[in-house]
């Protein structure tokens, strides 16, 4: 159910609780029916367009509601990379992806922290790494290690070709955050 649906069923679920009090406390005589008596004439009579409105509404959110009742709600297929062999389909997923790179990252001397996103696009897979660095290694000897150790082992490990891998240096980590958060750990 979308957000509109949910908006539209709280503001229908709020009518028919007053609407629901209103007949209940009519029908149980806590409020004399000559309160209601000239409501009602004018429903009856025509003359006030307003209930006709407020009727016409009715109808259409309750038929809205009915009919998504029985539209067949399909499982979501959770986003991943299709491949196809002799056996059949092998669908692997994003998040796999992304673990199998953050390990291999994790291996590369220099590397901190870092964010992954992985884009399954027809020209190609593309990673791409937002990695903060220690400073001390050389950025372009790191970035080589890291798009190479990273292509690699989602090839080796997933079986799936990655046609980039694309390095985004985001920061250089201080010497003394380092080393707390090494003790951290």
């Amino acid at each position: 159910m979308n957000l509109f649906d949910r908006f539209i069923l709280t503001i229908y679920s709020f009518a028919l609780i007053i609407l629901s009090c209103i007949a209940i406390t009519a029908f149980s005589g806590w409020i004399s029916p000559e309160v209601f008596s000239p409501y009602v004439d004018q429903m009856l009579a025509g003359t006030n367009i307003t209930y006709l409105v407020v009727a016409i509404i009715f109808l259409v959110v309750s038929l809205r509601f009915f009919f998504s009742s029985f539209r067949s709600n399909k499982p979501k297929v959770e986003r991943g990379i299709r491949q196809r062999n002799d056996l059949g389909e092998v669908n692997i997923t994003i998040q796999t992806i992304q673990t199998i790179t953050e390990r291999a990252a994790r291996r590369v001397k220099g590397v901190r922290d870092m964010k992954t996103t992985v884009k399954a696009l027809e020209s190609g897979n593309i990673i791409t790494l937002r990695i903060s660095v220690d400073g001390e290694t050389p950025l372009p000897e790191l970035t080589q290690q890291l798009q190479a150790g990273v292509k690699e082992q989602v090839e080796g490990i997933a079986g799936v070709v990655i046609s980039e891998v694309a390095v985004v240096v985001t920061e250089v980590a201080q010497q003394e955050n380092y080393a707390a958060r090494k003790r951290v750990e």
